[in-house]
């Protein structure tokens, strides 16, 4: 039985992210914790748990659709890369586990040295092939700015009409960053941090091709991958990263106390994770899962 890391990226609701951590609280976990350096000033220095080691990062400021995010989660891996563990879990604060810990290590001990992500098809690779771009000023693609706003608008079009020589198109896709890793690839996107680096900085929205081209660049993940089957964000899906996110109601959708039966149906169908949670929002759906879900 071994053990594993809990990598959370948080950047409101200190509250919730202690609920989260209550969920995650295990002598079979290890839980790292980094906040976006915009809001430290909400949240406590530090966290506890009873039975986990909890161990917080350096802060980083995080942009929307900025390379940040990938300069964040690589920060968590390296973190917890100094010791072993058979998986890492990439969360966000507004996650929760659909599953209890006994349930969550049972299923992964089943699985081991698999790979957990979700592949989207929604895009093509031609699409997806402009967010590989150098763009300018990439830290504000979320603007009320309208010069920058319309900035990015002349400069996404005229991107869409050239090529980029990144990645070979054959080479890209994309889906949800979050994710569960084995120790081996976890070291590898560790070891590989400047090839990472020259490959999506400055890109737009890259965080979501980060690890889905790494693994088509490195084969031998790619037949690691425990579903590999595109989504079309709809209700009935799998999606392969074990965390149910509802894409098809918002961006993502905030799950509110009548969606409950269907994060039941979600766990069924072998999600252990769901996102995203808002106590500012429903506060019911959070205890509700909390208190139903993780003890059974």
């Amino acid at each position: 039985m071994g053990k594993h890391a809990y990598l959370i990226i948080a950047n409101r609701n200190p509250n919730q992210l202690a609920t989260l951590i209550a969920t995650l609280d295990d002598s079979r976990n290890d839980i790292f914790i980094l906040l976006d350096k915009k809001s430290t000033s909400i949240f406590p220095a530090v966290y506890k748990a009873t039975y986990a080691t909890v161990t917080m990062i350096d802060p980083i400021n995080i942009f929307w659709g900025d390379y940040s995010l990938i300069e964040a989660e690589l920060a968590l891996f390296k973190a917890a890369n100094n010791g072993y563990y058979d998986y890492y879990h990439l969360l966000s604060g507004l996650d929760l586990p659909l599953a209890n810990q006994d349930q969550i290590h049972d299923f992964f001990d089943k699985n081991l040295n698999k790979e957990f992500i979700t592949y989207s098809g929604a895009l093509n690779p031609k699409e997806l092939s402009v967010r590989l771009h150098n763009y300018h000023f990439p830290n504000t693609f979320r603007t009320d700015n309208k010069f920058k706003g319309l900035y990015h608008r002349i400069e996404t079009k005229l991107y869409s009409k050239m090529p980029q020589r990144r990645i070979n198109i054959d080479k890209i896709s994309f889906g949800s960053n979050w994710v569960s890793l084995d120790n081996e690839l976890v070291s590898d996107l560790v070891d590989n941090e400047d090839l990472i680096y020259h490959l999506f900085h400055n890109g737009f929205l890259v965080d979501e091709l980060f690890i889905p081209i790494f693994i088509n660049l490195f084969p031998k993940y790619k037949k690691r991958v425990y579903d590999s089957t595109k989504v079309s964000d709809k209700p009935d899906e799998f999606q392969g990263n074990l965390r149910y996110i509802n894409w098809w109601d918002g961006s993502p959708y905030t799950w509110r106390l009548k969606d409950y039966g269907m994060l039941q149906q979600a766990k069924k169908k072998g999600h252990l994770f769901s996102r995203k949670f808002d106590e500012n929002i429903d506060s019911d759906i959070i205890k509700k899962v909390v208190n139903n879900n993780l003890s059974s």
